[in-house]
């Protein structure tokens, strides 16, 4: 006697194979992108750990790759320069930095902000400083404003000008604290700076920031 074909085990069969299928490539991509994020961890590292010795245009491709124990086809599959390293090494950072800082409304917690980003940057800050000793500060600068500009109106005039006030209001306070080797404690410089942001023009008596004749 024949026996009828077995269309509903046959369909789960090819279901299950297809769910399997499905499991491997996402699991070959995940552990692809770690692959890469890892590589990537390795040639920012390797050239932060290259400025201390070395001038920054002076580093070439051979001496990160080698410090970071990579390929040069993994150093281009991953980066076109030197450049957008430092911008990948940044990112990394300001990622960190702002999921401290939003935890805290900047108009109503301004002083914990302002700790909690000083800390940040306390957390980083011999490579920060070689970022600025290289020529590099601008693409902190960069960064900070793209940081601040991220809303549906940043291409407008208002938002544009802000963030670009901000950033650089900010990161000169940052670069001048890093470079003279956080001399101010952390307290004592978010009061100052808490001071600046919420009372502005009123407060340059105070800290003798005024238009003065010579």
């Amino acid at each position: 006697m024949a026996h009828a074909p077995q269309t509903g085990a046959s369909t789960q069969q090819f279901a299950d194979g297809d769910s399997t299928k499905a499991r491997r490539i996402a699991t070959l991509h995940r552990n692809n992108e770690e692959s890469n994020a890892f590589v990537r961890a390795c040639i920012e590292g390797a050239l932060i750990q290259l400025m201390e010795t070395k001038p920054f245009e002076s580093i070439t491709v051979t001496d990160i790759a080698t410090r970071a124990g990579v390929s040069r086809n993994a150093y281009y599959r991953n980066y076109a320069s030197k450049e957008a390293i430092l911008d990948g090494f940044l990112s990394t950072i300001f990622e960190q930095i702002n999921h401290s800082l939003m935890r805290y409304d900047p108009m109503t917690q301004t002083r914990e902000a302002w700790l909690a980003m000083l800390a940040g940057v306390r957390s980083i800050a011999p490579q920060y400083r070689l970022i600025l000793e290289a020529g590099q500060g601008n693409r902190i600068r960069e960064r900070m404003r793209a940081s601040m500009n991220r809303s549906a109106v940043r291409c407008q005039i208002g938002p544009r000008y802000a963030a670009c006030y901000w950033a650089g209001a900010l990161c000169e306070v940052i670069d001048q604290w890093v470079l003279n080797d956080m001399d101010a404690p952390d307290e004592v410089l978010a009061g100052i700076m808490t001071d600046l942001m919420l009372h502005g023009v009123a407060t340059a008596e105070r800290y003798h920031t005024g238009c003065q004749a010579a």
